[in-house]
């Protein structure tokens, strides 16, 4: 150990022992290996739109499927970063129609600006996140009671805030949803770059190492001396932030809010972590795959929908979606194709000849015997 490693504190130490990020290309460096599987279920998705209901990849459908898509993407990232740290949180849609009824009711009952009401929305969210956090590290509270009590609690007070009327959104806001750039909205351009920017910083910061290593063993981290609770909460007040954006969002792309907006996202946030690959034992996530997910099941629905489908089949394809990711996982894929080269190379290979002809052994004058090459 070096005397820099000695007089740094004990997160740096463990930061530089947790895994490192491979060298390559910058898609390698932000978790491709584990977005593969979701990139191509989602480009088989569209090849098979394209088939069986052309009409779900018009220009008019496509704007319909990808705002929703990006919403769901940015609270999926949140969420990811929970399940990493061997937490879920089912509070999300409690952030999201917190934070949708605050950039509502605060312009219009208040006189706030509209970006003060903006920022205070997420900062409310991430308040509540950070109470989550206190309740399952301080107070052990397992995180499903946790979480579930903190959405009932915060459904409640919206209620009673409120009233339960729906809000017509700021005009600032139904003036971003609906500008584009370059033929995409800027709803999915910030999409966009949150995932990325949340990515670079998971896999190339010093800071972004240790959260994942401490979500992949916290036990070892511990012993290090890190504050693991630290990076729990940390994950909880993060998905706080992103559930809260996702909520300011939906109201500048429907243009109104009510108190149950956020409802219907429990399922399908869990439900893109999961497709993307996130395990619920920790350690293992990617924001990256969450947010391919996110646009997966999205077209899914839309491809369904475009079919004729009812629109109660969200549900259906939600569940659908985790037992095939589920089974996929549990597949011993590795196994099997081994199994495939090992019969088309003729079965098991004999021993090789230079362990049978090419010693001979000899005894030597003391009679004991050694191994001469043979010639």
């Amino acid at each position: 150990m070096t005397l820099n490693q000695i007089q740094s504190p004990p997160e740096e130490r463990f930061g530089d022992r947790v895994q490192s990020v491979p060298s390559g290309s910058i898609w390698q460096r932000i978790g491709s290996r584990q977005a593969t599987p979701v990139v191509v279920a989602t480009v088989l998705v569209f090849a098979i739109s394209a088939v069986i209901a052309p009409r779900s990849l018009l220009q008019a459908s496509l704007l319909a499927m990808i705002v929703p898509a990006a919403v769901l993407a940015v609270a999926a990232v949140g969420q990811t970063l929970v399940v990493q740290q061997k937490g879920i949180d089912l509070a999300a849609p409690g952030y999201i129609s917190l934070a949708a009824t605050i950039v509502v009711f605060a312009p219009q009952k208040l006189g706030v600006p509209s970006g003060i009401a903006v920022l205070l929305a997420l900062i409310v969210a991430m308040l509540a996140g950070l109470l989550n956090g206190f309740f399952i590290t301080r107070l052990n509270v397992t995180p499903i009671i946790s979480s579930l009590a903190l959405n009932s609690l915060l459904f409640g007070v919206m209620w009673t805030v409120s009233g339960g009327n729906a809000l017509n959104a700021p005009a600032a806001l139904t003036w971003f949803a609906k500008n584009s750039l370059l033929g995409l909205p800027l709803i999915v351009w910030l999409a966009v770059v949150l995932v990325a920017v949340t990515a670079i910083l998971m896999s190339k910061t010093s800071i972004g190492r240790r959260f994942v290593g401490v979500g992949a063993n916290p036990v070892t981290a511990r012993a290090t001396g890190v504050k693991v609770n630290r990076y729990i909460v940390g994950s909880y007040v993060a998905s706080g932030f992103f559930a809260g954006l996702a909520g300011v969002l939906l109201v500048a792309y429907l243009g109104k809010s009510s108190i149950t907006i956020g409802a219907p996202y429990l399922f399908p946030i869990i439900s893109a972590v999961i497709v993307g690959g996130a395990v619920l034992s920790g350690g293992r996530g990617s924001v990256v795959a969450s947010a391919i997910a996110a646009l997966f099941l999205s077209q899914v629905v839309q491809m369904v929908l475009t079919l004729g489908a009812p629109e109660s089949i969200r549900l259906l394809v939600d569940a659908l979606a985790i037992a095939l990711a589920s089974i996929v996982r549990i597949v011993p894929w590795s196994r099997l194709f081994r199994g495939k080269r090992r019969a088309a190379g003729g079965g098991n290979r004999s021993p090789r000849p230079r362990d049978r002809d090419t010693h001979a052994r000899t005894p030597n004058s003391e009679g004991r015997e050694t191994h001469v090459r043979s010639t």
